[in-house]
């Protein structure tokens, strides 16, 4: 392999100059540039990436934590800020939380210790207080994705999603659903919580009485989804519409809906939540509110460059979510007031 002073010998520079090309310094003149870049290439120069690190204070890579590796979420979202920022010659370095504190701290200090550049954190336990005393404390930005922190609103690029509750729930009420159940997420999680929100705003616009007994916490999951609804059924709750906070727990529950002699949308029209790429192709095809995850994944990524790397993106931080209507939902029918 090629050393850095026979890179300077061929272009017939200092070693000194060759460094500062390496390291990206623009006080060499462009002709000099370009016979210290021929030689590296004549010679099959490769800098060492650790000194180079060191010289430059960048590791050229971007650390992101998700909450988890797998499920159509996160893939697409990783998938596109990873795009991103490849496009511009830099890594994405990528670890999960796995739903535990814990481990979103020890994620976060695993990126910082491999002196990435920018980090960007999809947190699902870290409190807003405890994320902004570690922006307070890291040299290091931090981006936040899927989450409004009011103090860092120009790190966040993140979904209005009181209005996605809103949305799904007001598309069941505009076809005459008045029962109208509700399988949240997680409610640790502020996604979760923001959504169910959303589902209570639309009952009391539209006079409908809250009820509690119509309401059950899931898990994101698709088994989840399942079991929410089986406890609907144990609760002999009537309902003829459903809003499920994510799309996987509305394939459980029409699964579900389908093991106990139901249809959907006959006996119970359905709702999901993010659109992820399976909600088309299921049957019937789900009625869903559209997160735009994988333009999470590249603002979240163009954001990460801009306040790591100095470049100037423009970059859009609120998204508000649509409805996209399939055949997983129908008008009401009076006859067909209780799924089971």
């Amino acid at each position: 392999m090629a050393t850095i002073r026979e890179v300077s010998k061929r272009a017939g520079v200092s070693v000194a100059t060759v460094s500062r090309v390496v390291n990206g310094n623009q006080k060499v003149v462009e002709a000099t540039r370009q016979k210290v870049l021929e030689a590296m290439s004549e010679l099959g120069y490769e800098p060492n990436s650790f000194a180079r690190s060191l010289a430059t204070n960048k590791s050229e890579t971007i650390g992101m934590v998700v909450g988890e590796l797998a499920g159509p979420f996160f893939g697409e979202m990783m998938q596109f800020a990873e795009r991103v920022i490849r496009d511009e010659g830099k890594h994405l370095i990528i670890t999960s939380g796995h739903a535990s504190l814990a481990e979103e701290r020890d994620a976060i200090e695993f990126l910082l210790k491999r002196r990435c550049d920018a980090l960007i954190l999809h947190l699902d336990l870290m409190s807003d207080a405890e994320i902004l005393k570690r922006v307070d404390a890291e040299q290091t930005p931090i981006i936040l994705v899927n989450r409004l922190v009011p103090e860092l609103i120009d790190q966040c690029i993140y979904l209005d999603n009181e209005a996605g509750g809103y949305l799904a729930t007001q598309h069941l009420i505009e076809r005459g659903h008045h029962r109208i159940a509700c399988i949240t997420g997680p409610l640790y999680k502020s996604d979760a919580r923001d959504r169910l929100t959303g589902y209570r705003n639309a009952l009391k616009m539209a006079d409908i009485p809250y009820d509690d007994q119509l309401v059950v916490e899931g898990d994101y999951l698709e088994q989840g989804g399942e079991a929410a609804l089986e406890r609907l059924f144990r609760r002999d709750a009537r309902f003829s519409g459903l809003v499920a906070s994510n799309d996987l727990m509305a394939i459980g529950v029409i699964k579900a809906l389908r093991r106990n002699g139901l249809s959907v949308p006959d006996d119970c029209s359905v709702v999901g939540y993010d659109d992820v790429v399976m909600a088309g192709y299921i049957e019937p095809g789900l009625t869903t509110v559209r997160v735009p995850i994988e333009q999470f994944g590249a603002e979240a990524g163009r954001l990460a460059l801009n306040l790591g790397e100095g470049h100037s993106f423009t970059v859009q931080h609120l998204f508000q979510p649509t409805l996209v209507e399939r055949a997983s939902t129908r008008v009401y029918r009076p006859e067909k007031q209780k799924p089971g």
